[in-house]
């Protein structure tokens, strides 16, 4: 009979030497420190030569990182060009994916086949000519959303195509009632903008101005998107150089045996890390804060059940809710990127991802629910919404069979993305403006260690854009740009925080945010509080305060008004009650936490000698004490900020690892050419 563990109940399904090592056991399984790219690089099983082999795949993305390069020094966008919004990609001529850039958006990478199939199915191999680059943006056939543009080029050698680089940048907006095209209030795709079927925007690299002037006249800073439409050609343009240079030197047909060998090579990395975990079914679930759109505003569920048997893998989605009446969901191709990035994050030694991986991971859904919507259902929100949500759902159920042998590789949720988008005129430079930022805050704990704060690792390239690049190009003057204290995910090893962005604006503007996380905020594992939730607040402590929340859809904001921007933090692991009050003193001292949380949630208990010389010193009595009244008292349980996750709470580990025992895994987790 399957079994059927509801997140990781303790005691069932485990194998004997799990049951011995759970509860804080240094036992660890034989094969634990094994490196399975030592046991599996054996030359008999790579079929061409090893030397041509490494160069070949290590140029393949290497030609993608150089054009992600290009892009970031050519487009115009600060969202592109700092905040890397961008990805690269190079595919077999049947719409494969070779590789990726390794400082490319992951949200980008499953659109990639997707859209280069799609491609195919409407402009044949055989109509396509030197030259030509294709721009397409279907979020039904794509993937991702209409902003996430899509420059494909054939790329030709010796009159063949031989392969395809394909292009992604977000561009600011794509039309649509708000500025930055998101609408969190949309019922149909209709309000998000202008969907672009694959279309030769550029014959002979000549770009066809009457087609551009269409989609030029439907967006908002036509003049800025033609500057970024510049940088993907180019992009695009150096990643076929490169492709004829390696066909002009190893040959066409070595090129083509390359791509097989590497596919052949990720795939046997792969099912190697598949045959170390042990066999079973594991689900979890997690919520959309609302449907906007649906009478009394419910919750959005998502639910997954991973099966895991020999080498096979499977993840279904089916059980999730129905598609949302507002902009929350995403189409099947957006929800196989989510479930591939989640189980890239467990197993980043098999970056990049390419077909050698996709082939090998079983993704069934349910058309019509919130992670396979079906047109014209809107899809702007689907990062903050749906894609974030699978994403942490995937990464909780591969927790199941990794916490049994490579605990180091059970993480909890971390910050949502949202999408801060304002637009007006400019008085400065006397043009309209759309501003797009996302949010940075904090990330995930991990086993052995606290998350990161202030940053986005998860979408594996994202950066800060500095406060004052904003206000050169746009009209706002920061007032804070700080860490949001007590935003973590409160455990033995605490979440990362978030980040604060607090700033006045300086001509009228009309604002929309579409994110998530304020309610169901990021869930903490193994008895590790949730994080903090988003929050954006006007005129925060001011007259004419209010809570604008996740969702607020074109409000007018007035020059002057102040707006408050709050990122979430990373869920915690472990129980708080356990950490270590050294560290609660660390972060007291640093200012990340207040007294009172260090009080509330450790039950540490720090008395200030001399304040000017930061002399803080522990009250081991009173602590103790504290700490006693906590243990019998018990943080409450829920989905909310600052409790305990219901299924998360059961998700234990067999052991805790040190820093030490970790440290080999994760020096050499990328393989050469990543």
């Amino acid at each position: 009979m399957e079994r059927e563990l509801k997140a990781l109940q303790p005691g069932r399904g485990e194998t004997s030497t799990a049951r011995r090592s759970r509860g804080g056991s240094t036992r660890k399984p034989a094969h634990a420190g094994i490196d399975v790219k030592e046991k599996l690089a054996k030359a008999s099983e790579i079929g061409m030569d090893l030397i041509t082999f490494e160069v070949m795949r290590n140029a393949f993305v290497a030609a993608c990182y150089e054009a992600s390069n290009t892009i970031e020094r050519v487009a115009y966008h600060p969202v592109v060009g700092m905040g890397r919004d961008r990805s690269n990609a190079l595919l077999t001529r049947d719409g494969r994916l070779v590789a990726h850039g390794f400082t490319d958006a992951a949200a980008h990478y499953a659109s990639f086949g997707p859209s280069v199939r799609e491609l195919l199915k409407d402009i044949p191999l055989a109509d396509m000519s030197p030259g030509d680059t294709f721009l397409f943006s279907d979020p039904y056939r794509c993937g991702s959303h209409v902003n996430d543009t899509r420059l494909i080029r054939p790329i030709f050698f010796e009159g063949e195509i031989v392969a395809f680089a394909c292009t992604v940048i977000h561009w600011a907006d794509m039309g649509g009632p708000n500025p930055g095209t998101f609408n969190p209030e949309a019922t149909t795709c209709y309000a998000e903008g202008i969907r672009i079927p694959p279309i030769r925007l550029f014959v002979k690299d000549q770009l066809n101005e009457e087609l551009w002037s269409f989609i030029a006249i439907n967006i908002r800073g036509s003049i800025e998107r033609r500057a970024d439409l510049q940088a993907q050609l180019e992009a695009s343009k150096l990643i076929d150089s490169r492709v004829k240079e390696l066909c002009a030197r190893y040959g066409r047909d070595t090129m083509y045996q390359a791509f097989e060998e590497q596919f052949d090579y990720s795939e046997r990395l792969m099912l190697a890390e598949l045959a170390q975990l042990p066999d079973g079914s594991w689900y979890f679930e997690d919520w959309g804060d609302q449907d906007v759109n649906s009478p009394g505003k419910p919750p959005i569920y998502v639910h997954c059940k991973m099966t895991k048997k020999g080498t096979k893998l499977s993840f279904d989605w089916s059980k999730c809710g129905p598609q949302p009446k507002a902009s929350w969901g995403c189409s099947y191709a957006t929800l196989t990127g989510g479930n591939y990035l989640g189980f890239m994050i467990c197993f980043p030694q098999l970056f990049p991802l390419n077909e050698g991986i996709i082939r090998n991971i079983e993704i069934a859904s349910k058309p019509g629910t919130c992670v396979d919507v079906l047109e014209p259902a809107p899809t702007t929100g689907y990062c903050s919404g749906a894609f974030d949500k699978v994403e942490a759902v995937t990464i909780a159920c591969l927790a199941g069979p990794l916490s049994k042998v490579q605990p180091w590789r059970v993480y909890p949720a971390a910050v949502s993305l949202t999408n801060l988008c304002m637009g007006g005129y400019n008085p400065r430079t006397k043009k309209q403006f759309v501003q797009y930022t996302y949010a940075v805050g904090g990330e995930n704990a991990r086993t052995f260690k606290d998350g990161k704060s202030l940053i986005f690792m998860r979408f594996c390239n994202a950066r800060t854009i500095p406060q004052e690049l904003e206000e050169r190009w746009f009209p706002v003057v920061f007032t804070r740009y700080e860490a949001r204290q007590d935003s973590c995910g409160h455990g033995m090893r605490r979440g990362g925080f978030g980040l604060i962005r607090e700033f006045d604006v300086l001509t009228d503007i009309v604002m929309t945010i579409h994110g998530d996380r304020e309610k169901f905020a990021p869930f903490g594992l193994s008895g590790g509080l949730n994080a903090g939730g988003s929050t954006l607040i006007v005129n925060k402590g001011r007259k004419g305060e209010f809570n604008a929340g996740m969702y607020a859809t074109g409000v007018k904001i007035k020059k002057g008004d102040r707006i408050f921007y709050g990122s979430a933090g990373g869920g915690g692991f472990g129980n708080p009650l356990e950490r270590e009050p050294e560290l609660v003193l660390e972060d007291v001292m640093d200012e990340w936490l207040t007294f009172e949380a260090a009080k509330k949630y450790y039950g540490v208990v720090i008395k200030v000698k001399d304040p000017e010389a930061l002399d803080h010193r522990i009250d081991e009595e009173a602590t103790k004490k504290l700490r006693a009244r906590l243990a019998k008292k018990k943080f409450p349980e829920g989905t909310g900020p600052h409790q305990v996750h219901p299924l998360g709470k059961k998700i234990k580990v067999a052991w805790i690892p040190t820093v030490e025992e970790v440290q080999p895994h994760i020096t050499i987790s990328r393989p050469p050419g990543w």
